[in-house]
């Protein structure tokens, strides 16, 4: 799925304004559940593959279980992205994205609200859900693909778009080495602005997360309106 959807459905700058807007919630939410919640981080799967390896070869079968829950979660995540779309095409006049967003708002929310005296598990399984989500719903941007809940990706693409284009001077890759890294820059942001919230309001400071996506959802619904209008 597109952010810039192919009959341009919203213009290039809102496309990429929602992009790193997201990337920043990504960046945000690692730092929280890395500095908040075990030390652990959600956006992506590949640490908590590797230490359900290792609690389970050193027999500590109880951390190992630990990580299962948000593994599923992930799996969840991007299996509603695939079913969810197609049905709500056939009853809604919004586009899944907006849909997403709002969903995301309204989640983020609420884990604002759990004490801190709960289980870490009880955050982290619902932020593995919504990110994996985010990730597989926006999957380009403006023809770009890219991640906007992790870095790894767009790093190696930013590398191989810069180094493309100086060799055979090619201005749109360019232009894309400069996109992702832009990305990447909102993704530091977001965990820099997450750790200095979380010093001051600790859990309630995931709540940041929902302001930040009211303009992204605000985009979104007008486009959808608008779309429905034509």
């Amino acid at each position: 799925m597109e952010i810039q959807n192919e009959d341009g459905r919203i213009s290039k700058w809102a496309s990429f304004f929602i992009c790193i807007m997201l990337a920043s919630v990504g960046g945000f939410l690692e730092a929280f559940t890395y500095l908040l919640k075990g030390g652990v981080f959600c956006n992506a799967q590949t640490g908590n593959f590797a230490m359900l390896a290792i609690y389970f070869v050193s027999k500590e079968y109880h951390q190992a279980v630990y990580y299962i829950f948000p593994i599923l979660a992930y799996i969840i995540g991007i299996g509603c992205t695939i079913y969810i779309p197609k049905w709500l095409s056939k009853l809604s006049i919004l586009h899944w994205e907006t849909i997403f967003v709002f969903c995301e708002i309204i989640i983020l929310f609420f884990l604002g609200l759990i004490p801190d005296t709960l289980p870490n598990g009880i955050t982290n399984v619902p932020i593995s859900f919504i990110c994996a989500m985010q990730y597989n719903t926006f999957r380009k941007s403006n023809g770009i693909p890219l991640a906007t809940t992790f870095c790894t990706n767009n790093l190696r693409q930013a590398v191989i778009h810069f180094c493309t284009g100086v060799e055979q001077k090619n201005y749109e890759s360019k232009i894309k080495s400069l996109y992702y890294i832009s990305v990447i820059l909102f993704f530091v942001m977001g965990a820099g602005i997450g750790t200095f919230l979380i010093q001051i309001v600790k859990e309630k400071a995931i709540l940041f997360c929902c302001l930040i996506l009211l303009p992204v959802l605000f985009i979104l619904f007008l486009s959808d309106i608008k779309n429905k209008n034509l």
